[in-house]
């Protein structure tokens, strides 16, 4: 992967806050700059893969002991795996766990979505973030056999990449950041307009960081992005229509490895 330029520091960050006219929001601001990684996937056979390893889709790598998630009688799709050890994730913050496996599973059936109302507003029920703190004995589970083969993705490497990413004006209103209508405006459309402009932070598939907004993109500040699926069509992957699927979670409940209120957003395009 290639960047359009080099990665963001604060510094460049703040001199570009200060060209828009905004300098003065700058010591607030600051705290809200978050680290993450971007994450670019590439297909190749999944017996090419070493058991544990981060990937999309696929088989996940669980222990023997786990037990295949399902939101009423609907099993989830395996959507990703992220082996923390893999992650310098001391750079993000020096309280998140440093090993361990994050296994991610949602449904995947755009009929459910549409047709049964309770599904989204279900919303910290209708995922599965597991953890497994040890790692030293995993199994490549298969899938249930409900599950179809469009609801089984194909697996594939992620390259990762970690950078400083930038909040959305919906975050900053949401936490009253920005009162004033206008300089809000001059965030969104200036600062922010040009910053990806000079910075290739494109859609795709993110652990950690800033969201990247479709719709809306506010959410209260001590949570954070825990995932995010991007649609794929190789990997198979659409989430209404060229969407994103968000993972949220408080950031206390990241440093203490307490999985069990995770919640989504689904954002089509």
């Amino acid at each position: 992967m290639t960047d359009k330029t080099l990665e963001p520091s604060m510094e460049e960050i703040r001199l570009m806050l200060e060209n828009a006219g905004l300098g003065g929001y700058w010591e607030k601001l600051k705290q809200h700059i978050r680290p993450g990684f971007y994450m670019v996937p590439t297909i190749i056979d999944e017996e090419k893969i070493e058991v544990g390893t981060s990937k999309i889709g696929g088989h996940p790598d669980v222990p023997s002991t786990f037990n295949w998630p399902s939101w009423k009688d609907h099993h989830m799709s395996f959507l990703a795996q992220i082996n923390l050890e893999e992650f310098p994730m001391n750079s993000v913050d020096l309280e998140y766990p440093t090993s361990g496996i994050l296994y991610f599973f949602y449904v995947y059936d755009s009929d459910l979505y549409y047709d049964d109302d309770a599904y989204d507003s279900d919303s910290r029920n209708n995922n599965v973030v597991y953890f497994a703190a040890e790692t030293s004995d995993l199994i490549r589970m298969e899938p249930p056999k409900d599950l179809m083969e469009s609801q089984i993705f194909k697996s594939a490497l992620i390259e990762k990449k970690i950078e400083l990413t930038i909040p959305d004006g919906d975050y900053l209103d949401a936490n009253k950041l920005i009162k004033d209508k206008g300089d809000l405006e001059k965030y969104s459309l200036e600062f922010r307009s040009n910053f990806f402009e000079t910075y290739d932070q494109g859609i795709g598939y993110r652990f950690l960081g800033h969201m990247t907004p479709l719709q809306f993109g506010g959410h209260p500040s001590d949570e954070i992005l825990l995932f995010q699926a991007d649609s794929d069509d190789e990997i198979g992957m659409e989430w209404d229509l060229s969407g994103l699927l968000y993972f949220f979670m408080e950031k206390d409940d990241f440093k203490k490895s307490f999985f069990e209120n995770v919640y989504t957003s689904r954002v089509g395009t």
